[in-house]
């Protein structure tokens, strides 16, 4: 293995794909390695404030039991991060769906904005937003990169 791989801490994703009971996939962003751990499990790494955006699925007999969608940013050693079921140590939660109704809306938003978008290229400040409205059963505004590049530098 290449040790310069793992110089940099990173943000670890574990992906895991068990039929009913569990599913989880990658939305967008673009990890610096992938590794396939086992044949249900996958663990992705993000280098420092890279941001990624996944849904994770859980389901029993009974059928659906939780349904997340999450975009992050992956944090720097030292940084104050958000402990994220599947993502270790943690990263800064940027956006967080919990449940059917808002994780569809999510992946609603998700997908209309990667139709004219690079999604891991937003800045922060957008995908807080969108948590927001998401949570308020609101329409996120339109991804103007400038107006929320100029929110970030002005926080």
């Amino acid at each position: 293995m290449d040790m310069r791989i793992n110089a940099v801490p990173a943000s670890r994703l574990s992906l895991i794909q068990a039929g009913v009971h569990g599913n989880d996939r990658l939305l967008f962003g673009r990890p610096t390695l992938s590794v396939r751990v086992s044949e249900n499990l996958e663990e992705l790494r993000f280098n420092p404030s890279q941001v990624f955006g996944f849904v994770r699925w859980r389901g029993d007999q009974y059928g659906t039991q939780t349904w997340r969608v999450v975009v992050a940013k992956a944090g720097r050693p030292g940084e104050r991060l958000t402990r994220i079921p599947g993502v270790k140590p943690g990263a800064h939660l940027l956006l967080h769906a919990l449940g059917k109704t808002r994780a569809k809306r999510a992946l609603r938003v998700i997908d209309l904005l990667s139709v004219a978008h690079v999604l891991h290229e937003f800045a922060p400040a957008y995908w807080r937003h969108a948590h927001l409205q998401i949570s308020k059963n609101e329409q996120p505004e339109p991804y103007d990169p400038k107006m929320f590049e100029a929110l970030a530098r002005a926080r």
